[in-house]
């Protein structure tokens, strides 16, 4: 793996779930290594089915330099789902969904499946495709991190060298840590 690897770094935007607008924006942050080189966005329905497409459609618009794709958790939008291995057979590129905590995931399908009642299914079937949930330890700056992740396309140590790499000064990568924050003020 080289010193500077490409990533795609990608979080939503800040929304209000009372608000009238049924849309946020997904963002992409391109780093190579820590070193952002590029921003993209794309909307998405608060609680809808459209993340994975999505997704797709914003690395695609930096597909030719990009090597991995990492992602703030599988929500985004509230409970619109990501489809990892979905996304990883469409574009062939490593995708880490990364988590600062160990979810609880009998307590997130109980909430969907109670606010969804008619199209829960596929919502907790993406959560189940994810497959399992990783955890590492790293060095920051802040001090020993752990990190949870889901992954499609990559063995878990190259996860964790990748991870070594581009989480500098918290536990979340350099990528996704640019996304949050602009997402902040869209």
């Amino acid at each position: 793996m080289k010193d500077n690897p490409i990533i795609i770094g990608i979080d939503d935007a800040a929304f209000e779930l009372k608000s009238s607008s049924k849309k946020t924006q997904l963002i992409g942050v391109v780093c190579q290594g820590i070193r952002m080189v590029n921003v993209s966005t794309i909307e998405i329905e608060i609680d809808g089915d459209d993340a994975t497409e999505k997704l797709v459609e914003l690395v695609k618009q930096n597909e030719k330099h990009v090597q991995f794709i990492l992602t703030h958790t599988i929500t985004f939008g509230g409970f619109n789902l990501i489809n990892l291995p979905l996304i990883y057979a469409e574009l062939n590129k490593p995708i880490i969904a990364v988590n600062e905590r160990k979810v609880d995931l009998d307590s997130v399908k109980d909430t969907i499946i109670h606010k969804f009642p008619s199209t829960y299914k596929e919502k907790i079937r993406n959560i189940i495709d994810a497959g399992d949930l990783y955890n590492i330890r790293i060095e920051t700056a802040g001090g020993m991190s752990e990190i949870f992740f889901h992954s499609k396309g990559i063995e878990i140590p190259k996860v964790e060298s990748l991870l070594k790499k581009i989480c500098l000064d918290t536990k979340l990568p350099e990528c996704i840590r640019l996304a949050h924050l602009i997402g902040r003020i869209l």
